[in-house]
């Protein structure tokens, strides 16, 4: 059953766009883009999510993410 988002996907395309904007901008390369998505994941988890919540949330995070590129590779 697919997920329905509280966020419209013109939103979420703008999101991701102007964030790989600035990595394009700066010519930064496929391990730095990782590395600074990564720190930003880390730090809004940790800002935003009761320490309660983060291992769950993470691991929800960590498996969409998995279920994404699978699903491309089938």
């Amino acid at each position: 059953m697919a997920i329905v988002s509280k966020y419209s996907t013109a939103k979420i395309e703008t999101l991701v766009n102007q964030l790989l904007d600035v990595l394009h901008a700066d010519n930064a390369t496929t391990e730095l883009s990782l590395m600074c998505l990564g720190n930003a994941i880390s730090h809004v988890v940790n800002s935003s999510v009761p320490v309660a919540q983060r291992e769950t949330v993470v691991k929800h995070f960590n498996q969409a993410l998995v279920d994404s590129i699978t699903s491309k590779v089938k």
